[in-house]
Parts: C-alpha cells; sequence; structure tokens
C-alpha cells in the first residue's frame, strides 16, 4: 500500500512541477506568438498606408478631360492636422509633322492656318505639355477644404517658361482664383493628343468667384462672376478706345445622370465697355448659351460620345480658335460697335478597344456671322477634324498618334488647310 502512495505521491508531484515548468513556456510561447502576429499586422497597414498614397489608377484616369479636370492622382506627400497634401503631373513629349504651313506650330489652331498655304512640310519637337500640379485638401468647420496650383510649359509668348494654369481655393459651395471659366465644360473634351483641341469648343480659364448650389444629389446650380474685359480690334482711326468697368457674369445647371453621362447648360453675359474720342462711355452686352453633355454608349467598355452646341453674340474670346482674334465685335462708327454673333458645334466619339487601346474620332466647326464693317480678309469659320489610336501600356504610361486636318476660311471664301501628324508620349508621376 505504502508502495502505491509513494507511486502516487511521485506522479502528482511531477504533475505540479510540470504545470510549474510549462506555464512560463507556454506563456513564453504565446507572447512569442502574439508579437509575430503584431508584426504582421503591421506589415499589412504599411502596404495599405502604401498603397493609399499612390493608387494604381486605370487607363481612363489619363483621357485628356481627366488630364484637364485633375482626375489623374498624384503622390500625397503629407497628411498632418487634417490636411492631405498632393503633388501629380506628367512628363509629355510631342513629335509633329505638318504637311503644309501651319501658322502655329506646337497647337493645332485651324484659324492661324494661312491662307492659299504652301506645301511646305514642317516638322516640330516640344515638351510644352509637361505639367505640374499641388493640390490639397482639409476638413475645417466651413465644410471641405481644396487648393489646386497648377502650371504647364505652354508660355504665350513661343517659349517653355512655366506658365500659370490654375490657382484656385473652393470651401464649402465657395470657390475663388483662376480656373475653368463656368460658362465652359471641361468634360466634353475629347481624348486627343493636340494641346488646343477642338476650334468650336468653349476653352477659357478666368480669375472668378463662383457659389455652387445642390438642387439634388445628381443636379447643381452655380453662379460665377468672372475675368471683365472684351477682345475687339479697335481701327486706328476709329476714336474708340477699350475699357473694363463689368465683369461677366455666368449661371450654369448641371446634371449628372449616371457616372458616364451629364448634361450641362450654361448662359453668359459679358459686357464689352468702350470709350469714344469725345469721352463718352458706352457698355454693350454680349450673350451666349453653351449646351454640353457626354453621353455613355456602352456600359461595358465605356464607349461615349462628347457634344457642344454653342450660340452667342460678342463671346468670340471663349472660344479656342478665337480667343485673342478681336472678334467680339467691331467697330461700325467712331461711336459705336456692333457685337458679332457666334455659332460653336462639336461631336467626339472615343470608343475602348480594349482597356489599353482607345480610339477618338470627331469633328468641330466654328463660324461668325460676319458684319459689313469687317475687311474681307477677316475669319469668316473654321473646320477641325481628328483620327487617332492611343495605346496605355501601363497607368503611368501613354503613346499615340493622332491625324488632325484643319480648314480656314476668310469672309471673300479664300481659304488654307492642314493636315499633321503628332506622335506623342506621356509619363505620368
Amino acid at each position: 500500500m505504502g508502495k502505491y502512495l509513494r507511486f502516487a505521491s511521485g506522479i502528482l508531484f511531477g504533475s505540479i512541477l510540470g504545470l510549474l515548468i510549462a506555464g512560463p513556456l507556454q506563456a513564453q510561447v504565446d507572447t512569442d506568438s502574439l508579437l509575430r502576429r503584431i508584426d504582421s499586422l503591421e506589415a499589412k497597414v504599411d502596404r495599405i498606408q502604401q498603397r493609399n498614397i499612390r493608387p494604381q489608377p486605370e487607363s481612363r484616369s489619363q483621357t485628356r478631360s481627366a488630364l484637364e479636370s485633375g482626375r489623374y492622382g498624384g503622390f500625397v506627400v503629407a497628411d498632418l492636422n487634417n490636411t492631405k497634401l498632393t503633388i501629380g503631373g506628367f512628363i509629355q513629349a510631342d513629335f509633329i509633322y505638318d504637311f503644309k504651313q501651319p501658322g502655329n506650330t506646337q497647337a493645332f489652331v485651324p484659324a492661324s492656318i494661312p491662307i492659299n498655304n504652301l506645301s511646305r512640310g514642317n516638322l516640330a519637337f516640344s515638351p510644352r505639355q509637361t505639367r505640374l500640379t499641388i493640390g490639397s485638401e482639409s476638413d475645417t468647420k466651413l465644410g471641405k477644404l481644396k487648393t489646386i496650383l497648377e502650371f504647364d510649359l505652354f508660355n504665350p509668348d513661343g517659349s517653355s517658361v512655366p506658365r500659370l494654369r490654375h490657382a484656385w481655393g473652393q470651401v464649402g459651395r465657395w470657390g475663388a482664383g483662376q480656373y475653368w471659366s463656368g460658362f465652359m465644360d471641361i468634360d466634353v473634351f475629347p481624348n486627343t493628343l493636340d494641346y488646343e483641341g477642338p476650334n468650336a469648343m468653349v476653352f477659357v480659364r478666368q480669375i472668378q468667384v463662383r457659389y455652387t448650389q445642390p438642387l439634388t444629389r445628381k443636379a447643381t446650380l452655380a453662379f460665377s462672376l468672372e475675368n471683365p474685359g472684351s477682345d475687339v480690334k479697335y481701327p486706328a482711326d476709329s476714336g474708340l478706345s477699350s475699357r473694363t468697368l463689368y465683369p461677366d457674369v455666368v449661371a450654369q445647371y448641371r446634371c449628372n445622370f449616371t457616372e458616364g453621362s451629364h448634361i450641362q447648360l450654361a448662359g453668359l453675359l459679358h459686357p464689352i465697355s468702350y470709350q469714344t474720342a469725345a469721352d463718352n462711355t458706352t457698355t454693350d452686352i454680349g450673350w451666349g448659351f453653351n449646351l454640353t453633355g457626354t453621353i455613355e454608349v456602352s456600359k461595358r467598355n465605356k464607349d461615349n460620345f462628347v457634344y457642344q452646341a454653342t450660340y452667342g453674340q460678342g463671346i468670340s474670346r471663349y472660344f479656342n480658335d478665337l480667343g485673342g482674334g478681336g472678334y467680339d465685335a467691331v467697330a461700325k462708327s467712331q461711336t459705336a460697335l456692333k457685337t458679332i454673333p457666334v455659332l460653336g458645334l462639336m461631336g467626339f466619339y472615343d470608343h475602348w478597344w480594349s482597356d489599353k487601346l482607345s480610339t477618338s474620332l470627331g469633328y468641330g466647326y466654328l463660324k461668325l456671322d460676319n458684319q459689313q464693317w469687317q475687311p474681307v480678309t477677316d475669319f469668316k469659320s473654321t473646320q477641325y477634324g481628328v483620327l487617332n489610336l492611343l495605346y496605355y501600356p501601363s497607368s503611368f504610361v501613354k503613346f499615340g498618334l493622332e491625324y488632325l486636318y484643319g480648314k480656314h476660311i476668310t469672309i471673300d471664301d479664300q481659304s488654307g488647310d492642314n493636315s499633321r501628324l503628332q506622335l506623342s508620349m506621356m509619363y505620368k508621376f
């Protein structure tokens, strides 16, 4: 009996000793396992944060409307105190060959094509579409604060000196600075390589103050006061001179039907003030309407059709082909101007062959209703056509080849035309 008691006591003592030894060992094992799990979770969090810092955009983030509206992303360089600072942009090289004298060698502007131009080819290489964008987002008591500062190399003097494109701030429903005019619709910019874009497109950046009022989940109404000034050629002997007294007034209604379809209608009042030799000041009112939109043709491959129809008087400065040409109005006497009616129409189809290959095809038509006081060599109309093939080997690279055709006609029905081939390579960062 004592033998069995000693044996049982030994087993009990061994079990207790085993538990005393195994407890710390098991605790150590559990601690090591927990530390390894924490390290694994931290590594996963780091990878997620890295993906958030530089998301991989789709090829469609490289379309022209996405680039012009700033939807192409960037690097988050700081995210502190409810403020996120991003830097983005792209390097673009254009290789251009014109079959005739082009007028503008680096942007395709039909209105600049010389009349009766000769069949003399021209080759041009350009990095001027290269762009740098700095943006920020902050949470404030007034709502989301957004700012954007953007530059490219398309200086008006023809040099590659950096040029300010946008300097814009917006908090809540209010925005101010230099940005796209409320009269235009940047989302109808076709997916082209050419810097200028369609001749008939309303395309202008303005210093402005804007208020946007949501009407429904899909519709907004916006009002803006925009950069004052007119675009008129005053003859030296007219006795007239330009004055700047009132801002342009823009109202814009927009409705988004789906992610790929919308319609927009904008109205414009454009005061044109001038002074006579007798020191009298007069203001004529230019006006216009701009109907634009996108139609999602296919949800499967995101094909879409973009369009614009614009009509008005005294608003030529808002069009791609006419800005700076002096066609808002013409002097009809030494005391008065006459505003010039203008019509602009364009339509473009964007087709995606695959996620890496797309084509754009379209046409633009721009016409002035010329007045009897204009010289016969003045602008009457232009036409613009484009066909391209674009390849996106990655989310940050785009290559493309584009054919462009333009024709320029004057009041006396003289004309000049040109065909252009453009090869472009773009690298985002």
